[in-house]
């Protein structure tokens, strides 16, 4: 069976769940990071205890766990943040690559250059790899939820394998939107990327062969999209839409309003990524702070120190 995800941090989990829960626990490293609402460092004891807790949440994770099975040579990753960008490419060309040099941009400088060609053929021999397997006759499951690069990520997939009029199988796993856990909760996960080694095996019963009809409709989906080309997609009223670039600015802005005159650009991030759970990347917040200093509305205190990522930066509120 060939599994298909659409992050980096879900293809490592479920490299793992493949093989989580078989087998007598062993134990494993556990790390934590605590500090208190206020600011303030735990005591050690706190982190004793803290530690000892996560560790036994582990071992109870293990023992219910459902391996998934399969070996991790199965598990493909197109990465591809199609959410965001141009998409008028056919395949992968210039203007995705592109949009990573800008997204990559944040994190790596030397050699940025390097970055951007090694993950651009990557995805192009995991995408070689991934149909040359489906023709000959390998099962094909795609986990997917309505997080805009994921389901940017299956429209776009589906268009590749269309034309190939291959008959084998694909399987569908969407993830629930809700979801109850124990003494009366509820979760909700934002993309696969967000479920542990322990849990993926839960989630097979949702398992549903795809129909070809629906494999067409994809691959329509996503010629319109293309055609649009707008900068954003988003979900909008259950479906995928193509949006304007400013569309996330009114979540930015409040959460900038929230901090004082100076502020740590981390901490905004951080709190639109938590709180409103959007679907979109660090990165794309730090973009729009960039086009809100652009403007004029924001200005530079402090820069990040050299080499480090922009997040690190001190702001000031310059608006009126």
């Amino acid at each position: 069976m060939i599994e298909i995800v659409f992050g980096e941090s879900a293809c490592g989990s479920l490299k793992i769940a493949q093989t989580y829960g078989k087998g007598k626990y062993r134990g494993s490293a556990v790390s934590i990071f605590m500090r208190h609402e206020d600011g303030s460092v735990p005591s050690s004891d706190e982190m004793k205890k803290a530690q000892l807790q996560a560790q036994e949440q582990e071992h109870i994770a293990w023992e219910n766990a459902i391996p998934l099975g399969g070996k991790s040579c199965d598990v493909y990753c197109f990465d591809m943040a199609l959410s965001v960008g141009d998409i008028s490419d056919n395949g992968i060309g210039e203007q995705r690559k592109n949009v990573f040099k800008k997204m990559l941009s944040v994190c790596f400088v030397e050699d940025l250059d390097y970055q951007v060609e090694e993950k651009i053929q990557k995805i192009k021999t995991t995408l070689t790899s991934v149909i040359e397997r489906y023709v000959a006759g390998e099962e094909i499951r795609i986990w997917y939820s309505y997080n805009p690069d994921e389901l940017c990520g299956m429209y776009w997939l589906m268009k590749q394998l269309q034309p190939l009029n291959c008959q084998t199988t694909i399987y569908l796993v969407k993830l629930p939107t809700w979801e109850y856990g124990k003494e009366n909760t509820m979760t909700s996960k934002i993309a696969w990327g967000e479920v542990s080694p322990g849990e993926w095996g839960n989630y097979i019963t949702l398992q549903e062969k795809a129909n070809p009809v629906f494999l067409s409709a994809c691959a329509m989906k996503w010629n319109q999209l293309q055609n649009e080309n707008a900068p954003l997609r988003a979900m909008l009223n259950g479906k995928l839409q193509s949006v304007s670039e400013d569309i996330y600015d009114s979540f930015i802005l409040r959460e900038i309003a929230e901090q004082p005159e100076q502020f740590k650009m981390a901490i905004v991030i951080g709190n639109v990524l938590g709180k409103y759970q959007l679907g979109i990347s660090d990165v794309w917040i730090s973009n729009r702070i960039d086009k809100m200093l652009e403007d004029g509305v924001l200005e530079i205190i402090q820069d990040a120190p050299k080499g480090e990522t922009n997040y690190r930066r001190i702001l000031r509120k310059r608006m009126k």
